[in-house]
């Protein structure tokens, strides 16, 4: 006896194709490694998919085709996959992890780097500048520092390690990642050293490095010369900030 309604009359029972689509998508994630909770989620996905289908097909034999295992077995595989992946996982990411960290300190303290080298440089065209117009009177400290944290040039920088925090400031400590400017004076066999010196530090895990740069504005020597009281100066250095 011929059946009443043919096999090729028949539809796919809703789900079914969901299962199959799901399953293998969920194998080809499983594999990626990056993808394993997509393919967790998508194994499920065609289990469930595969047992509504199969309910509504067996509820209904004369309206739905028989549901093919298709969905039933990529699902299975592609949870099993995803579970055997999940300690390749782990070991890779063991390794690739601190990896990517240390790049990405790497890439911050570049920035610094950066940041610091485009204020020196600065600061020194500034005092070649001010010598051109002005040889013989020194650079103001203070005025220097004040247009370099006003240079618009500079201001547009960003903080690598903080983004809210500005990338210059005036002082000797600030923020990590801040470049930061200030006056020093030094004096050494008989010469004084009026300078603008740069500092920022690199903030780290284990240690604190700490990048440094300086710019000598000018320097002044002491003419001494020897009297019936000792040794005198005879040219003093100028008082400066």
């Amino acid at each position: 006896m011929s059946d009443a309604f043919p096999t090729s009359a028949l539809v796919p029972a809703p789900g079914a194709q969901a299962a199959k689509v799901c399953g293998i998508l969920s194998i080809i994630f499983a594999l990626t490694c990056v993808g394993l909770p997509v393919a967790l989620i998508l194994g499920i996905v065609a289990l469930v998919q595969q047992a509504k289908a199969k309910r509504l097909a067996k509820a209904d034999p004369q309206s739905y085709a028989p549901v093919p295992s298709t969905g039933l077995v990529t699902g299975i595989i592609g949870l099993v996959l995803a579970a055997l992946m999940l300690p390749v996982m782990g070991i890779v990411s063991a390794f690739a992890i601190p990896t990517v960290m240390l790049q990405r300190e790497l890439a911050r303290e570049a920035a610094v780097q950066h940041n610091l080298d485009r204020a020196r440089a600065k600061a020194d065209a500034a005092v070649l500048a001010w010598q051109a117009r002005n040889p013989s009177q020194p650079v103001l400290q203070d005025t220097l520092i004040r247009d370099l944290l006003r240079d618009p040039e500079l201001a547009v920088l960003k903080n690598p390690f903080d983004p809210q925090s500005p990338a210059f400031l005036g002082g000797e400590t600030g923020p990590g990642g801040a470049v930061m400017i200030h006056p020093d004076r030094s004096e050494e066999g008989g010469v004084t050293t009026w300078s603008v010196k740069f500092r920022a530090e690199i903030p780290r895990r284990n240690e604190q490095r700490v990048l440094t740069a300086e710019v000598v504005t000018h320097t002044q020597e002491q003419v001494q010369g020897r009297t019936e009281d000792g040794w005198e100066v005879v040219n003093p250095p100028a008082a400066q900030n």
